[in-house]
């Protein structure tokens, strides 16, 4: 997604948390013990740097199912994701965070110009990757029970982590793009992003989508691999993807290739799934009804 969209969808998740007891085990530190839950600061390594993450635990006993949640295309740090965290942690899930490459206490270098080429979204997906392997190396998590989390730009990266770990257990996307990379631009530009109107039926948007072509790099081939439960919420007012493009692709993969995706969208909701900046109804409860069908939780 285009740098000045870095921010907007993560409106709805950003949320304060105190920290209190300080601890060391190995490379975690802060522990948090408000909620009935835990949160500890952990690294991990990641093509030749260290990334800074926040890993959330329940208070009950492990193992337990997790999450790895994955940025859009801004500057995001951990903390952008305390809102999902703290429900899915209070759901029975352990969720891992962390700083994107470049950014926060993460190594490496942010990449701001041409962030959607294909290097950098595999790259961004193999410390999406490290994350999962940090998960699978500890004791109390389900190794068999690890699903992903994203947003936005992430609708491109996660295909790609699923491809480097093929038993992830399930994907939920918001507002994540099925189309290429040229076509979410190009359309962006016809949009303004939302800033302007262009005068533009959504007809005669997708004519000029259909006669530019599909360009750069292209999530459908990550797609087609994927065999494991997938769930996409998408906002039919999104002024940064092209809706009826990605929805005609997911409905392709679900009748043609018989995946096991699932989508929502809602009626007049924004790339942030707001609707006159009120978040959609259901936005909770089509991810939590999705989370219950695929994972075991232990309650007790």
């Amino acid at each position: 997604m285009k740098q000045k969209m870095k921010f907007q969808v993560y409106t709805f998740l950003i949320c304060i948390m105190a920290c209190t007891t300080t601890y060391c085990r190995g490379n975690e530190g802060t522990k948090d013990q408000t909620n009935a839950h835990s949160t500890i600061n952990v690294s991990y390594e990641s093509e030749g740097v260290t990334m800074a993450g926040e890993l959330w635990l329940p208070e009950k006993k492990g193992p337990h199912p997790a999450i790895v949640l994955g940025h859009g295309s801004g500057r995001a740090q951990k903390h952008h994701g305390n809102a999902m965290a703290r429900h899915f942690v209070q759901m029975g899930f352990a969720v891992l965070t962390h700083d994107k490459r470049g950014v926060g206490g993460s190594g490496g270098t942010y990449v701001q110009r041409y962030n959607a080429s294909e290097s950098n979204l595999t790259l961004l997906a193999k410390d999406i990757s490290a994350g999962v392997n940090f998960l699978k190396a500890r004791d109390d998590i389900d190794q068999s029970q690890i699903g992903l989390w994203g947003v936005s730009q992430a609708g491109w990266i996660l295909p790609i982590v699923t491809d480097l770990q093929p038993d992830i257990k399930f994907t939920i996307l918001i507002s994540g793009p099925t189309v290429t990379v040229g076509e979410e631009n190009h359309y962006s530009n016809l949009t303004g992003d939302g800033r302007v109107d262009s005068g533009l039926t959504r007809a005669e948007m997708s004519a000029r989508l259909k006669e530019k072509g599909p360009y750069g790099f292209d999530p459908i081939p990550f797609l087609k691999q994927m065999n494991m439960p997938g769930l996409w919420l998408l906002g039919d007012a999104d002024k940064s993807i092209p809706i009826p493009e990605t929805v005609a692709i997911l409905d392709d993969l679900i009748k043609k290739e018989k995946k096991p995706f699932t989508y929502t969208v809602f009626d007049k909701a924004n790339h942030g799934l707001r609707v006159n900046g009120r978040q959609v109804a259901d936005y909770w409860e089509l991810q939590d009804d999705f989370l219950l069908k695929v994972v075991k939780i232990r309650f007790k």
